[in-house]
């Protein structure tokens, strides 16, 4: 039986993301360095999710991410 990506989601994830903030402040290279990092982590989680590229404006927020309705599209 297979189950539907949100139920995945549900079951991996039920107890919560934990999100964890540096405890001392961080500035110039390290900053950027450290949003970098974050932007390409989360870059990498929606072309996963996507099984393709986010656009720059899905990846901004700035519209809504599409995704196909086809079976087995890439």
């Amino acid at each position: 039986m297979s189950y539907s990506a949100e139920e995945l989601f549900n079951q991996r994830f039920s107890g919560g993301i934990e999100v964890v903030y540096c405890s001392r402040q961080v500035d110039g290279e390290e900053r950027q360095l450290n949003q970098k990092r974050l932007s390409d982590a989360v870059k990498a989680a929606m072309a996963a999710i996507l099984k393709r590229e986010p656009t720059p404006e899905e990846f901004l927020g700035i519209v809504p991410i599409a995704v196909s309705g086809k079976k087995g599209a890439a």
